[in-house]
């Protein structure tokens, strides 16, 4: 299987920079995400792959092959859309074999494939049926069949899972995934669920107004973002951000102060800081690297219950910081903890474990 190469890719409709310079690689066999709201360029890049669109600047490659004016039906590609895109007055039979017949393959070789292909997602009781009398999950099962079954070199995901509800979004997820790692297909998924993206992916590429923001692994991408974007986007709940700290040092120690609040930075961290810090930063704290105290304690910030979030096996705690009003952090409760709305507690972020990040231009500083 071929890899991908996108080198320096613009996409311009008008005036408008659907993709601003953007350049990243997928290994041959790998499972890559673009991830990233939506009108953040993520499909016009995957459409671009496809063919559907040209480049207004940047090379594309598959393997050594430059394919910007390569045309769709020649780049061996297999696509899966959000809305299925099956014909309703074909047989999922008929639905599956239509590429094949397309390439005007005998009779009983496209029997053959689609027999097999059908097998393997487990749709082949299916074949004599109408889309409308099959589910959403064996619909789309149907649309990844009619991908597969023309043996693509290269797959494309366009949110196939978004018009599916949540368990079997979760079912077909791990379907996805199975499959493409058997097949070893190279495989290049768009969403805006970060959670598909984080399950799914071996590496994720965020987008963000046209830029990409930054290409890493899941693990990568969740506990060492490179901006505020990044921190707040990937993650459910996302990031709490505390603004107007400033970085003082006091002998061989580092602080974070605001008002009252004095955390001081673990000695483990404080050589990763630059040389010159931003007057005032903002410290970002994932929900699961606080934990709440009843009694004021070292590095702890004074803040009230605001309100409960159950969740079942997890209880989300939001906590109204004092003298900032502006700032409901989110917390994951300890196992058996109650607190109760309008409580008065103490906020601890795990300081080997909290982000900086200059609030003009929100790059991370540490």
């Amino acid at each position: 299987m071929p890899s991908i190469r996108v080198v320096n890719f613009s996409k311009y409709f008008g005036k408008v920079k659907a993709v601003d310079n953007v350049s990243f690689e997928v290994e041959d066999g790998e499972f890559v995400a673009l991830l990233g709201p939506s009108g953040c360029g993520k499909t016009t890049t995957l459409l671009t792959l496809a063919g559907i669109y040209k480049p207004t600047a940047g090379e594309i490659y598959f393997g050594d092959q430059l394919v910007n004016d390569v045309p769709p039906k020649y780049r061996n590609i297999g696509m899966v859309f959000q809305n299925y895109a099956l014909y309703p007055h074909m047989s999922v039979f008929e639905n599956i074999a239509f590429p094949l017949r397309a390439k005007k393959l005998s009779k009983e070789e496209i029997t053959k494939k689609v027999k097999t292909v059908a097998k393997k997602l487990m749709i082949d009781q299916l074949l004599d049926r109408k889309p409308m009398q099959i589910s959403g999950g064996q619909q789309q099962r149907v649309a990844l069949a009619r991908a597969l079954v023309k043996e693509p070199e290269i797959l494309l995901f366009d949110e196939p899972l978004s018009n599916l509800d949540a368990k079997l979004r979760m079912l077909m997820r791990a379907e996805i995934k199975k499959l493409q790692s058997d097949l070893g297909i190279t495989s290049v998924y768009v969403t805006h669920d970060q959670a598909e993206a984080m399950t799914m992916a071996s590496r994720i590429a965020v987008f963000s107004m046209g830029k990409l923001v930054q290409y890493g692994t899941p693990d990568e991408i969740y506990d060492h973002p490179k901006n505020m974007f990044v921190a707040a986007f990937v993650g459910n709940p996302p990031m709490n951000f505390l603004k107007d700290f400033s970085v003082v040092s006091e002998g061989n120690s580092v602080y974070l102060q605001r008002g009252t609040s004095k955390l001081r930075l673990p000695d483990s961290r404080k050589g990763s800081l630059p040389e010159v810090v931003p007057e005032k930063v903002v410290v970002g704290v994932r929900p699961e690297d606080f934990r709440i105290e009843r009694k004021e304690v070292d590095n702890g910030i004074p803040g009230t219950v605001y309100v409960l979030e159950p969740l079942g096996r997890d209880v989300i705690v939001n906590v109204r910081v004092e003298n900032h009003e502006d700032e409901i952090t989110k917390i994951f409760a300890e196992p058996g903890e109650t607190f109760k709305p309008n409580e008065r507690v103490y906020i601890v972020p795990n300081l080997e474990k909290v982000h900086l990040f200059d609030p003009e231009t929100e790059e991370t500083i540490l």
